[in-house]
């Protein structure tokens, strides 16, 4: 595998594990919020922005295993694939 190639995949990797993470914390902050108080707007705005500056600031201190990578590239280019004509 060239270098740029393992470069792609970590990179991929990150912004993969961000986006699951500040999924998570987005449904987790909401179910939580919504039970001590009413929904709103502006609280549903502040949660995602938090949500995805600290998500942001997890992945990028993530140390991704180059040799898991090659082992799961077949399996994950597929998927990835499949992420990106739902998002189109």
């Amino acid at each position: 595998m060239k270098k740029n190639d393992a470069k792609t995949l970590i990179k991929a990797a990150k912004k993969n594990a961000e986006n699951e993470i500040k999924e998570s914390l987005i449904t987790q902050l909401t179910e939580v919020t919504g039970k001590l108080s009413q929904p709103s707007k502006k609280l549903d705005k502040k949660i995602r922005k938090g949500a995805k500056q600290l998500a942001k600031r997890l992945a990028k201190d993530l140390k991704i295993d180059k040799s898991t990578l090659t082992a799961n590239q077949p399996a994950e280019a597929p998927a990835e694939a499949s992420d990106a004509t739902t998002a189109s």
